[in-house]
């Protein structure tokens, strides 16, 4: 009963969705008239105004097809008379014939050349000066000196369209997708934008339905949906597009759906009373199909739990029954009816000739016993089964019988050989040699390895040889034999090719005997090796107590150069300590007397080169002073004589002298400098001339290697309970691979704007002892061409605490910042 319900609502689905369908058949067939209608007048109205164009330029043509023919004094009048025909056109504005050399209006001029440089010598103007748009045309004339002039002619767009159906617009577009003309004129005016912006698609767009032929839907105007057609013109961009409302003929399309209405719901009446009588029918075959099912299920129980199924094979039909169980089996969901080549299908190629030559002699035989594979399964069957009916000429129409499923049975079949190959094939892949021998002492199986370690050929064993006769066999390939006095032990045996084997023989539970041989010639390989090495291993250790010695007698010289290394380096100190006294005496006298003479305290030098003399000497003994300080200074630390004062000190203070001191030097290379002190940050203890020489030496540099324009900036923070202090610039910076050499005394990084900048390169060697000293550590951050970070960590307290932590790569990236800065 549900599925003649269910029926009847496929069907009114079905029936209701053809209908539908064929009602949406019918309204794109009437959207599409009115879309060809559309293009259809498009080209029309394409065609009128490419007459009009095409009637003028040949009225031209004509006129000036002579013209090279016409004396020069009588040129311009009869010009004049052969266009008059042309400016009586009425889509004629004005025609103007611009001669050689003859100055004109420079919008004509450029009207003029747009004009003849199209190919087709016909242009567009949205809107020229007087603010009203025009087509210009313009054909060059010759005259009889071989000069060359042009006729202008100028078109009312309007003039080009033809009147049509007012319930359209037609617009004539230029080449920039702007409208030239509109008809019917709109009180409006035209678009001051290109249309395919106006209705909202991409540019191009409309002359992309101009080349297709086929007109656009969806276009809206207000709350009303339009359809919009182009037709192309050949001419350079010339476009007609006609928008109108789609003209569908209400009247037809009512009747049309009046129609398929009627059409829906009479077949649904009629298969409504359908659907009643077979109701009543299916309950009088209710209660006959429900005795017929309790036998059908007693008769799938018995024939499931036999795990078999029934087939019926018709000959005189050449079909095939399959019951429901013999379905499952073969993976089928229910009872099937197949032919008899669909039945011969289900199994395997070589069986299904045995099945039907069983089948054939099913007359004479009687009975039908055979065993099959299936084709797409891993399912064999015994199949059974006997002719039904009466014989006729010695042949029955019918034959019946059962599949019986031994799927099972030949697994365990299999199985058992599989094993045997698994075994077989273990033997083969060993790799050592193994035999198997009877409780007789006779050959039952044997691997590669025991035929290829004694030589046998492919057919020299064959099983149920003796054991002597294979061990006479094998004698051949062996040269000696050790060990294995006793039955049972393993022995080793040297074969002929220069192998050697490890041969074992164990008896077996039913008194067999199993041989075993593993090659172990690399094992013999490694024993010689390992007495070799044994005796390069005492050679060895001799060689090595010889060196003991000498490694002794060297290392009581290294102490000695040692010793004599480090008093001649505080003889250099001390030696330099003494001559920077020595230096310093005549130096003061130098800068002294040379600066009396540059400040002319006992009058004026005189001449102003004297000036300058006493300039570059008081600047040259000044140097060489500061230098001395540095040599000096550096010697008193390397010789362990530099004491410090240390007393509190405030940061600031120091920081305001270093600056003021350097910024003199950096005022003349327009140099910024940024303080950015941590106000936070307390006072400390350190000696204030050694840290106020540790800053001025980090500014001085900073200050002398970076460019004009540049920034210094110094800052202080709060490190793991130590001062930090960062002097950074936006100068040359220094390459990476040279930045481990800086900090030793005398040395300098090369470049070519170090060159040119004296130095020692103490400063920053004094800069780190003076540093260290206080407890602190300094590290150099820089990249080349971005600038140089030097960072200074030291204690709060000048460094009477030894626990402190190590500098790791920086607090805060303050050159990142720095340079961002600059």
């Amino acid at each position: 009963m549900v599925w003649i319900v269910l029926s009847v609502i496929l069907f009114t689905a079905m029936f209701g969705g053809v209908i539908g369908f064929k009602l949406y058949q019918e309204s794109v067939t009437a959207r599409s008239e009115a879309q060809e209608n559309h293009s259809r007048e498009a080209v029309y109205r394409a065609d009128g105004a490419t007459a009009v164009l095409r009637e003028t330029l040949t009225a031209v043509r004509v006129a000036l097809s002579d013209a090279d023919s016409i004396p020069p004094e009588q040129f311009h009048n009869v010009l004049d008379q052969r266009l008059d025909p042309v400016r009586s056109i009425n889509a004629v504005r004005d025609v103007i014939h611009l001669a050689p050399g003859e100055s004109v209006p420079a919008n004509l001029q450029s009207l003029t050349g747009a004009a003849l440089a199209a190919p087709s010598g016909v242009t567009s103007v949205v809107a020229n000066p007087d603010g009203i748009p025009e087509i210009a045309a313009a054909i060059p004339v010759r005259t009889q000196s071989g000069e060359v002039g042009a006729v202008l002619v100028r078109l009312d767009p309007s003039a080009l369209l033809p009147v049509a159906d007012p319930a359209h617009v037609a617009i004539l577009l230029g080449a920039d997708g702007r409208a030239l003309a509109m008809q019917p004129p709109r009180s409006d005016g035209l678009f001051a934008e290109p249309l395919s912006r106006r209705f909202g698609l991409s540019d191009g767009r409309v002359q992309q339905i101009a080349q297709s032929g086929e007109a656009l839907t969806g276009i809206r105007i207000g709350e009303r949906e339009m359809v919009l057609a182009a037709a192309a013109l050949p001419y350079e961009g010339l476009t007609i597009a006609v928008i109108g409302v789609p003209n569908i003929n209400q009247g037809a399309w009512t009747r049309t759906r009046i129609l398929y209405g009627l059409l829906f719901v009479a077949p649904v009446i009629f298969a409504i009373g359908l659907s009643a009588a077979l109701s009543t029918q299916m309950n009088s075959l209710k209660s006959a199909r429900v005795a017929l099912g309790d036998s059908e299920k007693r008769f799938r129980l018995a024939i499931e739990g036999a795990r078999c199924g029934v087939w019926d094979w018709d000959r005189k039909r050449d079909t095939v029954y399959l019951t429901d169980s013999f379905a499952r089996i073969i993976g089928r969901d229910e009872a099937m009816m197949l032919s008899g080549s669909e039945f011969l299908a289900l199994f395997s190629q070589h069986d299904r000739q045995r099945i039907a030559a069983a089948i054939r002699g099913s007359s004479k035989a009687g009975d039908i016993d055979i065993e099959a594979q299936a084709s797409s399964m891993p399912v064999w069957f015994h199949l059974r089964g006997r002719p039904w009916g009466e014989m006729q000429d010695g042949l029955t129409d019918r034959l019946v019988g059962v599949a019986i499923d031994i799927t099972e049975r030949k697994g365990a079949q299999a199985r058992v050989a599989a094993a045997e190959n698994r075994l077989r094939a273990a033997l083969e892949s060993m790799s050592e040699s193994f035999v198997l021998w009877d409780p007789r002492r006779r050959l039952v199986m044997w691997n590669r390895k025991f035929r290829d370690f004694f030589d046998f050929t492919e057919n020299g064993l064959k099983p149920g040889m003796s054991y002597g006769d294979v061990e006479a066999g094998a004698g051949r390939a062996i040269r000696s034999v050790q060990g294995g006095a006793n039955s049972g032990e393993a022995y080793e045996m040297e074969l002929k090719d220069g192998r050697w084997l490890h041969y074992s023989e164990r008896a077996t539970s039913d008194g067999g005997l199993v041989s075993v041989g593993a090659d172990i010639t690399d094992l013999k390989n490694q024993e010689r090796a390992l007495k070799d090495s044994e005796q390069r291993l005492r050679n060895t250790v001799e060689d090595v107590r010889k060196n003991q010695q000498r490694i002794a007698e060297l290392a009581n010289k290294y102490e000695q150069e040692k010793i004599r290394a480090e008093e001649a380096n505080r003889s250099k100190s001390e030696f330099l300590a003494n001559m920077s006294h020595e230096l310093r005496t005549p130096l003061n006298a130098v800068n002294g007397f040379s600066e009396i003479m540059l400040r002319e305290m006992f009058g004026p030098l005189g001449d102003n080169r004297y000036v300058d003399y006493v300039k570059d000497i008081h600047t040259s003994g000044q140097h060489l002073l500061s230098l001395i300080n540095d040599i000096l200074d550096m010697s008193k630390i390397e010789a362990g004589k530099m004491q410090l004062q240390k007393e509190p000190i405030s940061l600031s203070d120091i920081v305001e002298q270093s600056t003021r001191l350097v910024k003199a030097r950096a005022d003349e290379k327009s140099i910024r400098l940024v303080t950015e002190l941590d106000d936070s940050i307390p006072d400390m203890t350190a000696d204030p001339r050694a840290f106020k020489q540790v800053i001025l030496n980090l500014l001085s540099n900073a200050v002398k290697f970076t460019p004009e324009e540049g920034r210094v900036t110094i800052r202080s923070f709060e490190y793991e309970s130590r001062l930090a202090l960062q002097v950074a610039d936006t100068g040359i910076g220094i390459p990476k691979e040279d930045l481990p050499r800086l900090g030793r005394p005398f040395e300098q990084i090369e470049s070519q704007h170090s060159k040119s900048h004296q130095g020692t390169g103490l400063g920053l060697a004094l800069s780190k002892s003076l540093v260290e000293m206080h407890g602190g550590e300094m590290k150099i951050d820089s990249e080349l061409g971005e600038g140089t970070t030097v960072t200074i960590i030291v204690p709060f307290d000048g460094g009477e605490s030894d626990d402190v932590p190590a500098f790791d790569e920086g607090p805060r990236s303050f050159s990142e910042s720095e340079t961002n800065a600059a």
